[in-house]
């Protein structure tokens, strides 16, 4: 059994030695580094160094692209998209979104290379986080109700080459189903790349079914050949529809360990560790005993500490969290062995 945290905001060598010491001291045997286009630019090698570390303590070690192009999960700037508007999203409507498209030329060659130098680190997978086409409420401006994403020049192009008709307006079933495998090519272009250099991938949807967040049928993604971890983050207190965390961890840990136990992989559920209120504690260790008694092969929180360090997302009480979440895999870790 894989349990594990996110790491970020550390690129100070000894401090973060002293960070990884705790964690395995605190029964913790695997960490993802986060890996933004800032770190990509100015901390190649002290990331390599991260992993090297995190290796040496007998950790299994994650690489994600952390808020890269704006369109997977993370708490970073992207400078791709200030300098490729071109390569953006184009709503329905016809404005310029700051979030990369997936079928943007320049986008997959960025894509491309981020993803050799990922490899590059020495890390054991790569971490495809949360990969997303344009989510309007999660943009700081008013969208008309019936907004969508994307419909640039490049999708346009194309949808009318499989479709053999313009792109609608409208987000019809078949720029749902468009959206879908667009997303999903670009994920096994990437996946194989992963592969060919001996690291393995692992894919975390979002906690929905539905084409703005991700894929409707996680099936489509399960098969592919380059995938080796399915997983999600079923965030309890920030996603609408959530019901408890111990239904919505319940619900979405039984469909990725179907998945996984249908098509050979492993799976994983993240614990919300950011965004929690007073009084939380006692979520989190139901969500962490939820995701191990429902039998996935891996849990993490996102992130360490309760996020202390982000002032815009740490929990209230991040100390208490973080607690809960480390109680919760000592008492699994003691029942395994």
């Amino acid at each position: 059994m894989e349990y594990g945290t996110s790491y970020f905001g550390v690129r100070n060598r000894d401090h973060a030695a002293r960070d990884l010491d705790r964690f395995a001291d605190e029964g913790l045997n695997a960490v993802l580094h986060t890996f933004s286009e800032r770190d990509r630019m100015y901390y190649e090698e002290t990331m390599a160094d991260l992993v090297a570390d995190s290796a040496e303590r007998g950790f299994r070690t994650y690489v994600n692209p952390w808020s890269v192009g704006r369109v997977f999960g993370g708490e970073a700037l992207s400078e791709f998209v200030g300098r490729n508007p071109g390569a953006c999203q184009v709503t329905n409507d016809g404005e310029r979104i700051a979030a990369a498209c997936f079928n943007a030329p320049e986008f997959r060659e960025y894509m491309r290379e981020w993803t050799e130098a990922a490899a590059g680190l020495g890390a054991d997978v790569l971490f495809w986080d949360e990969p997303h086409w344009f989510i309007p409420e999660w943009f700081d401006q008013s969208f008309p109700d019936d907004a969508w994403g994307c419909r640039c020049e490049h999708c346009r192009a194309a949808f009318e080459a499989e479709y053999d008709r313009e792109m609608p307006r409208e987000e019809t079933a078949d720029v749902r189903a468009f959206k879908a495998d667009s997303l999903l090519e670009f994920l096994r272009e990437m996946m194989a790349l992963a592969a060919e250099t001996g690291a393995e991938n692992a894919v975390c949807l979002l906690p929905s079914e539905d084409a703005e967040h991700g894929l409707t049928d996680w099936e489509t993604l399960a098969v592919c050949e380059d995938l080796d971890v399915i997983a999600t983050d079923p965030y309890w207190d920030v996603f609408e529809g959530a019901d408890s965390p111990e239904s919505f961890v319940g619900y979405f840990s039984e469909k990725v360990v179907d998945l996984a136990d249908r098509q050979d992989l492993r799976s994983q559920i993240w614990i919300q560790g950011f965004r929690l209120g007073p009084g939380k504690a006692d979520e989190v260790r139901t969500a962490t005993r939820t995701a191990v008694e429902h039998g996935v092969d891996s849990v993490f929180m996102w992130g360490y500490d309760g996020c202390a360090s982000i002032s815009s997302i740490a929990c209230a009480e991040p100390d208490r969290v973080w607690r809960a979440y480390l109680d919760e895999v000592q008492a699994a870790r003691t029942r395994d062995d």
